[in-house]
């Protein structure tokens, strides 16, 4: 059984594009930017060390940010060893900020970025410079993980940075866009240990986004009643084929249901139809491999995602 009912606003974060108090005729606009993150399974924290985000303009042209117009008083703490502090370079800068991405989940978000004047026009790109490389005097590296069991990693990315998608800046008007990491698709781990991706790290625009959250019921029959390893996957509709990540119906976007709570909440998705799942062995699910089993308790079908959001219990 599921039952859907409308949500309440979705959090101020979420606000869209708005018209410029100055009034002026100037072919620009101001650009925000915050992150924001869908979890990922066996980890605690996840801290990507940035140091510069880079976006070109179709015309050619390119702009960039370094950590003077980051919100770098922002960094989190808990990846930043006790006692230590990031790195400052000549002029008493730090040389990075740092997040953790696990702390942002659902609609919380951090921003990065905050009225930044840019020449209106399409970007066709956007590029994080992100330091895989680079450790603490204790050895902890600037970017890493650590897992449940309490084991910390170095991340590893592609060339040290990630191609994300374009984006468009209106003249005299705000942009507010989250660059929301999912993960669930983006975090691998392999053979040479974790590495960042840029599949399911994705720009979205936050006057298009709302929210889809809700529960298991207590008493609902939902996965035998065993709901530890229940996950709400969200497929693109309409589609009568809900396949595992990785595959060719790969869901659009997943989130844990909290096994104590019973309440899942996911974050940023843009306004369109879904099909929104429930599946009872999601950790079984492996990002890199394709023809996973998933065992489907049910499936809200073809439902429209309002402005307000959505909440659909189980």
């Amino acid at each position: 059984m599921q039952k859907l009912v409308v949500a309440g606003l979705v959090s101020l974060a979420l606000v869209g594009c708005g018209s410029d108090s100055s009034g002026s005729n100037s072919n620009t606009g101001t650009f925000n930017l915050a992150f924001s993150d869908a979890p990922v399974d066996d980890l605690t924290k996840v801290c990507v060390a940035f140091d510069q985000i880079s976006v070109k303009h179709t015309n050619g042209s390119e702009s960039s940010w370094g950590t003077t117009s980051f919100a770098a008083d922002e960094s989190s703490e808990e990846c930043i060893p006790d006692g230590m502090l990031i790195p400052e370079d000549a002029d008493g800068n730090p040389e990075f900020m740092v997040i953790n991405l696990m702390a942002y989940q659902g609609e919380n978000s951090l921003q990065v970025l905050s009225d930044e004047l840019m020449q209106a026009g399409k970007y066709n790109q956007m590029r994080l410079s992100v330091l895989e490389k680079g450790s603490y005097s204790d050895g902890t590296p600037y970017s890493h993980v650590v897992t449940d069991t309490n084991d910390t990693q170095g991340i590893r990315v592609p060339s040290g940075e990630l191609k994300l998608d374009g984006f468009e800046v209106t003249a005299e008007a705000t942009q507010r866009y989250t660059l929301e990491f999912d993960l669930r698709k983006s975090m691998v781990e392999n053979a040479n240990g974790y590495q960042l991706k840029p599949r399911g790290v994705r720009l979205v625009n936050n006057e298009d986004v709302a929210t889809i959250s809700g529960a298991v019921l207590e008493e609902s029959e939902a996965c035998g009643g065993v709901i530890e390893d229940a996950f709400v996957y969200v497929y693109n509709a309409p589609t009568d084929t809900h396949g595992d990540l990785a595959s060719e119906f790969e869901p659009y976007t997943s989130a844990a249901v909290d096994p104590v709570s019973r309440e899942f909440e996911i974050g940023y998705v843009p306004l369109d139809n879904y099909n929104i799942a429930l599946i009872c062995n999601g950790s079984e699910d492996d990002p890199e491999k394709a023809g996973d089993y998933l065992d489907i308790y049910s499936v809200v079908e073809d439902e429209p995602l309002p402005a307000l959001g959505m909440t659909i219990y189980f």
